[in-house]
């Protein structure tokens, strides 16, 4: 066999082992970015998700991140968040994950309704933001005027400075022109802070964890004045706290609620 073509085998064995080696090299390659690697959904660069606001399709991007730093509970598709809603501010760059979302988050449940009411028949005495849950309360008024009413049909008066009505969420806090602002604060209430004790020696005085944080740690400064708020009720609480208005202060206050729990 001449020399000639001896070296042209010998090149083309070169060039298919050099291609085989490449093509091999690659194909590890792939298999480690996809070991390594993974679709995730994070909120798009310049973007700020706001609560209960639905996510569109601008708001969201995914990208390849890697596999330890991926969070529990994330998503790898658009169509799995583009709809729902978060229920607490989400940054550019952060991580989309299921336990800050929700697509029917504090609609009524069945037997419930959504009942709003103006702030000046209710009077917050703790720190207070949509979604939070909360005992309602009617603090009564004095001896002599109750005795002028006839007692009352959808609740006991047990005592003789406040009752405990039920528990409920908070839904909806709205300025004026019904635009939704999320946080009360506290007022002053009238003749003294006693009250206030009823709402935190009723509960336990704990450090909260994991989840039940974002309900103490996520607190704003309304953007207006809150004039409405808004509750999922159930015809009874409905009947029970319109009846209660008449015998004196209707007060809520936050509670932690152990997960799980339903309100009463």
């Amino acid at each position: 066999m001449k020399k000639k073509t001896l070296l042209i085998i010998s090149l083309i064995s070169f060039l298919l082992a050099g291609g085989s080696l490449y093509g091999a090299t690659r194909y590890l390659e792939v298999l480690a970015q996809e070991k390594l690697f993974a679709p995730v959904v994070k909120v798009a660069e310049g973007r700020v998700i706001a609560p209960y606001e639905p996510i569109t399709q601008n708001d969201v991007v995914v990208v390849q991140e890697e596999v330890d730093e991926l969070l529990e509970g994330s998503f790898s598709s658009l169509e799995e968040v583009v709809g729902k809603y978060s229920i607490q501010m989400l940054f550019a760059d952060e991580q989309i994950v299921g336990q800050k979302l929700s697509d029917a988050y504090l609609l009524p449940d069945p037997g419930k309704a959504r009942y709003e009411f103006p702030l000046n028949s209710i009077l917050p005495v703790t720190e207070l933001r949509k979604g939070d849950h909360v005992k309602v309360w009617v603090r009564y008024k004095s001896q002599d005027q109750l005795e002028l009413l006839p007692p009352p049909a959808t609740f006991q008066i047990n005592s003789p400075s406040a009752e405990k009505l039920f528990e409920t969420q908070l839904v909806s806090v709205k300025d004026s022109n019904g635009a939704e602002i999320y946080t009360l604060e506290p007022q002053l209430l009238p003749g003294g802070t006693s009250m206030g004790d009823a709402f935190f020696h009723a509960s336990e005085n704990r450090r909260p964890a994991g989840d039940e944080r974002r309900y103490r740690d996520y607190r704003a400064q309304p953007t207006s004045i809150p004039a409405f708020i808004g509750f999922n009720l159930t015809d009874k609480q409905y009947e029970t706290l319109i009846e209660a208005m008449q015998y004196g202060t209707i007060q809520i206050g936050y509670v932690l609620r152990e997960k799980g729990d339903q309100a009463s």
